[in-house]
């Protein structure tokens, strides 16, 4: 007679636990996607800044740009030509 009360009592014991523990697990999982969330969007907030840093640095780093910073800092530009006199061989002949 105590036999099938020990298995009756463990068993529901066992359901309690186990219970428990998917309790505890559906609330970590359901904190864990509020920080993924967040971890997302700070993703995506990074490569929006990242965009707009390469489009800047784009801009700095034209010629145009680089140009007319010369020019605001005294330099001029040499007009002299660079002309080549004559034509030279790509091979001698032997």
């Amino acid at each position: 007679m105590k036999k099938p009360v020990l298995i009756i009592g463990s068993l529901i014991i066992i359901i309690l636990i186990l219970s428990v523990t998917r309790i505890f697990i559906s609330n970590q999982v359901a904190t864990s996607g509020v920080v993924l969330g967040k971890i997302q969007e700070e993703a995506a907030n990074v490569k929006t800044e990242n965009a707009l840093l390469a489009e800047k640095l784009y801009t700095k780093s034209a010629l145009t740009n680089i140009d007319s910073e010369a020019e605001k800092l005294g330099f001029v530009t040499q007009n002299s030509d660079f002309v080549l006199s004559g034509q030279v061989p790509v091979a001698y002949k032997q």
